[in-house]
C-alpha cells in the first residue's frame, strides 16, 4: 500500500521492490468512527426518552500485512524487530491520509500474529492498536489572524471551526506588552455556549504570557500553572464566536489562538 506508515516512528511500509525485502503493510482500518458509549434515560410521565451525552472513549485499528526477507535468517531478524516495535505504549501512530497526515495515540492489544512457514522467504502479519478516540492533525491551525499591539478592552472572532470530533480544543495564548488600571483579569469566551475562562487576581505585570490550554486543561503564566475560574473552552465544528475580554483601563496586548484538529 502506498503511503507512511509509522510506529513510534518506525515506518511499516519499508517494502523494496527491487530486492524484495521489508515490510509491506496492505491493510490499514482506522478509518471507523471510535467505540461509544451512550445512555438512554427516560423523561419523566413524558412517555419519552432522551440521550444527554456521548462518549467516546478508544478506537481500535487493525494493521495486516507481509514481512519479506532476502533469506531465512533475514526473515526471521526482521520479525524480530518487527515485533520490538510495538513494546511501546502511548505512541504515535502516524498514518498518510488525504493531502496529510492522521496521528493517533496507540499501543498493542494483545494481539500480535506472526504466521511464518517454514523455508519461505516471507511472513504474514496482523496487530491489534488500541487508541485514544480520536486522530489529530500533526500541527495546529489558526483560529485567527494574531492580535499584535491591540488596544481595545474587547474583541470578538467568528472562524468556522473544521475537524469531524464533537468537539475541538484551542490552546489561547495572551501576551501582555503593557497596561495601565487596575482591572487585573482577562477573559476568553464561548458566545456559542456561553462557556468562559477567567484569569483574576494573579497581579498581572507587563511581558506577562498567559497560555490557556484547553486540551490539556492547564493555565500557566510564564510557563508556571496557575489557578482560573470558569470552564476550559470545547468548540464545536461549525461556526463559533470567540470573544476576549480584559479590565485593563488601557492595554498593549498580543491575542492568538490555534487548535489542533481532531477526527473521528
Amino acid at each position: 500500500m502506498d503511503g507512511s506508515l509509522t510506529y513510534n516512528s518506525n515506518s511499516l511500509q519499508t517494502f523494496n521492490k527491487s530486492t524484495n525485502v521489508g515490510i509491506n503493510t496492505n491493510i490499514i482500518n482506522h478509518t471507523s468512527i471510535p467505540d461509544s458509549i451512550a445512555q438512554l434515560y427516560i423523561k419523566a410521565s413524558a412517555n419519552d426518552s432522551t440521550v444527554p451525552d456521548q462518549e467516546y472513549p478508544s478506537k481500535t485499528i487493525g494493521l495486516a500485512g507481509t514481512i519479506h526477507g532476502s533469506s531465512q535468517a533475514d526473515l526471521d531478524d526482521r520479525i524480530d524487530t518487527f515485533k520490538g516495535y510495538f513494546n511501546q505504549r502511548n505512541v504515535n501512530l502516524d498514518i498518510a491520509y488525504g493531502s496529510g497526515t492522521r496521528r493517533y495515540t496507540a499501543m498493542k492489544t494483545n494481539t500480535i500474529g506472526v504466521d511464518r512457514q517454514d523455508k519461505a522467504l516471507f511472513a504474514k502479519f496482523n496487530v491489534e492498536l488500541i487508541c485514544k478516540p480520536f486522530g489529530f492533525d500533526t500541527s495546529a491551525t489558526n483560529l485567527w489572524a494574531a492580535k499584535t499591539g491591540y488596544t481595545s478592552a474587547t474583541f470578538t472572532e467568528t472562524p468556522t471551526i473544521t475537524g469531524s470530533a464533537p468537539l475541538q480544543l484551542p490552546i489561547f495564548t495572551i501576551t501582555i506588552n503593557s497596561f495601565t488600571g487596575a482591572g487585573d483579569y482577562v477573559q476568553i469566551s464561548n458566545d456559542n455556549n456561553n462557556q468562559e475562562i477567567l484569569i483574576y487576581g494573579l497581579a498581572l505585570e507587563a511581558a506577562d504570557v498567559i497560555v490557556i490550554d484547553c486540551e490539556q486543561r492547564i493555565v500557566t503564566i510564564n510557563g508556571v500553572e496557575v489557578d482560573y475560574f470558569g470552564t476550559f473552552l470545547e468548540i464545536e465544528p461549525g461556526a463559533a464566536s470567540i470573544t476576549y475580554t480584559d479590565g485593563f483601563t488601557t492595554r498593549n496586548v498580543d491575542v492568538a489562538g490555534e487548535y489542533t484538529k481532531r477526527w473521528l
